[in-house]
């Protein structure tokens, strides 16, 4: 375990990265300036030590206790899981904090498996990617190829799974930064999955010696070690030619999504053909939108008042599941058009990051003069008034499990907004949501799901879940915060209290790993599979519409495209200018639309001429952000009206050019 555990240099550095010559003006970068030299000091120290000799740690990479990561040495035997397994971090073995605190392992003990998103990392002295021929992000294909020195292989489906190879670029030891393995798609739950790394290269053209320890435990395999070795057979592999290898097994279905859909089928079968009781507060005329707010009352799961803070009450179930613990309400923003004398469509909307359901309004003037009415909430668990919890979070990592808990309670209200709106019995019976004449403004036969941004991120887990609609608009959204994280300039804010808190850039890659295996739980990493080509029993499988601004500064196009490729998304073709992408193969692995108009899920790019994103796992900064700007574009609006006014049809609206537009 590589511990950052000297008080005095811990102190030392949390005092650095909290101060800055302007308290107002504190960034990551001025973090990162204040104290790298002070945690590449830390980390050289940490290097010096011993992992602990108690069997608890993988001996075949000596950089970090959890290293390498994720690996099925960190689970026990379980036949009460579908997996067989149970998550099983060592107590000491997990990042310690600034204060002394290591990250406390009780939560993601419950786990079956690993993050269907996970990214695996592994320290390499020496290696360099470029001189080993590693695949990187501008070249998934290559990871494909017979002599690919990267071999991430789906042993339960017998084929390997496309990925790229980078250092992390806020390594600051050469001796200790990790070489980070991301998938190019999200892992199939419940299988297990081998990780092979040969022919690796310094610098210099000369090889890197293999782990000592790696080779030593094929001489003697325990069971383990024989299921790698067998894992490597059936990959094709020579598991004495492999610089490293581990094996590691994803969370299955029901430890990702058992909590929620527990608390789903409770809900559902307390309210039955009915809905949950509402009020209307307020009901006014704004401009061209009638503007109704309200709320309505939820059973709570939540412990203590289920505010910012509190996590769901489970009676340590050792899966999670959750038990009720009350009623809470969910306030509600509704914008329909004024004018409306007859039913008209109505989309859910999900707000961006940590905002609110008042972002509505922005949407709510263009949507009734479009003849379409919006409903929002606040994202409990990731909306403004999280903000203070979540900063406390980063700062101490045991405590994250308020984060993906709330997320949880918040998708049931989502769903139940759904059904709010779907049924006759719901928000149709209250005048509010009635013309002067009696007539119910709702159409209960079509609702869609928008999200934008965090919303876009979020927005799998409850469209995965209902029946209440069928189409869902993914607006530049990703898959997997712990991709997303240092590569979008949203973390700005939060880098620093968790530099300050983790020093050590290698004990913040695994802290990111650790975070995605709970996060999973509330974001389209643990749903997005269930989502098209593998729905829930008894849910309809959803039409799914993608919206990537090219070069995006705060979602990293590399995970809208994990997105895509998770769901089985076509890409509408040309998506980009010839030249504008660095990939060899732009969009690689993601099917070409056949023909427009497309009935089904598609991503679409649109490009306001901002610059390519980096290739490094960090965040673009160059020219205008063009995240925001889809909303702008009467034509992409067209597309998106006509994908849910129509059962799912993309159309074009580009003229069989690249999607583009002025910066």
């Amino acid at each position: 375990m590589r511990r950052t555990t000297l008080t005095i240099l811990t102190t030392l550095a949390f005092l650095a990265a909290a101060c800055s010559s302007d308290p107002d003006q504190t960034t990551a970068s001025t973090i990162t300036g204040d104290t790298t030299e002070l945690s590449a000091s830390i980390a050289a120290l940490s290097n010096a030590l011993e992992a602990p000799d108690d069997g608890a740690c993988d001996a075949v990479d000596p950089a970090a206790c959890l290293l390498p990561w994720p690996n099925d040495r960190f689970t026990r035997p379980d036949t009460t899981t579908e997996t067989g397994l149970r998550i099983d971090l060592p107590t000491g073995g997990t990042p310690v904090n600034a204060g002394g605190v290591p990250i406390g392992v009780d939560e993601w003990n419950r786990n079956d498996g690993f993050s269907p998103a996970a990214i695996a990392l592994t320290v390499v002295p020496g290696v360099d990617p470029t001189a080993s021929d590693l695949p990187p992000v501008t070249d998934l294909g290559r990871s494909l190829n017979d002599d690919s020195p990267l071999v991430l292989f789906d042993v339960d489906a017998d084929q390997r799974v496309p990925a790229w190879a980078e250092l992390d670029a806020a390594g600051t030891d050469p001796e200790g930064t990790p070489l980070m393995i991301v998938p190019a798609t999200s892992l199939t739950e419940g299988h297990r999955h081998v990780v092979a790394l040969r022919n690796l290269k310094q610098a210099d053209g000369s090889p890197v010696a293999p782990s000592s320890a790696y080779l030593a435990s094929l001489d003697a395999p325990d069971d383990l070690t024989q299921t790698l070795i067998d894992g490597l057979d059936a990959a094709g592999l020579d598991p004495a030619a492999q610089n490293l290898a581990w094996t590691f097994t994803v969370s299955s279905g029901t430890s990702l999504s058992g909590r929620l859909r527990h608390m789903w089928d409770e809900t559902k079968a307390e309210i039955g053909d009915g809905t949950p009781e509402f009020v209307v507060d307020s009901n006014e005329e704004s401009g061209p939108a009638r503007i109704v707010r309200g709320s309505f009352v939820m059973p709570q799961y939540l412990a203590g008042d289920g505010g910012p803070g509190t996590v769901l009450a489970n009676n340590d179930d050792p899966d999670g599941i959750p038990t009720r613990t009350g009623a809470m309400n969910a306030a509600f923003t509704c914008t329909l058009p004024a004018t409306a004398t007859a039913p008209v469509q109505t989309v859910l909307y999900g707000h961006g990051l940590l905002g609110s359901r008042e972002e509505v309004l922005g949407i709510g003037g263009i949507g009734a003069s479009a003849g379409l009415a919006f409903c929002a909430l606040d994202w409990i668990g990731m909306s403004s008034a999280d903000v203070p919890t979540i900063l406390d979070s980063i700062s101490e990592l045991t405590t994250f499990r308020t984060l993906p808990d709330r997320l949880q309670q918040g998708h049931l209200a989502w769903l139940l907004l759904g059904r709010l709106l779907a049924s006759e019995s719901g928000f149709a019976t209250d005048p509010a949501f009635q013309s002067a004449g009696g007539t119910g403004l709702i159409d209960h036969a079509r609702l869609a799901m928008l999200g934008a941004s965090q919303g876009g991120i979020l927005g799998g887990a409850p469209s995965a879940l209902t029946e209440d609609w069928h189409q869902v608009v993914l607006a530049v959204p990703g898959l997997g915060y712990n991709l997303l994280l240092p590569r979008s300039i949203d973390f700005d804010q939060f880098s620093p209290a968790f530099v300050a808190a983790y020093p050590d850039p290698l004990d913040r890659a695994i802290a990111r790993e650790m975070m995605e295996m709970l996060w999973d739980r509330g974001e389209n990493a643990g749903w997005a599979q269930h989502l098209t080509t593998d729905p829930y029993d008894g849910v309809p499988a959803k039409d799914v519409l993608i919206l990537e601004a090219f070069g995006d500064h705060q979602v990293a196009n590399v995970s809208t495209e994990k997105l895509a490729r998770t769901v089985g998304a076509a890409i509408r073709q040309p998506a980009l200018a010839d030249g504008r992408s660095p990939d060899v193969e732009p969009f690689a692995l993601i099917e070409p639309i056949p023909s427009l108009p497309h009935a089904g899920s598609g991503l679409v790019v649109w490009d306001f001429g901002t610059p390519a994103p980096p290739t490094a796992n960090i965040p673009p900064r160059e020219g205008e952000d063009p995240h925001g700007k889809l909303g702008e574009v009467p034509d992409a609006l067209s597309m998106v009206a006509t994908f849910i006014g129509s059962d799912g049809a993309i159309i074009d609206v580009c003229a069989t050019e690249p999607c583009s537009s002025p910066g």
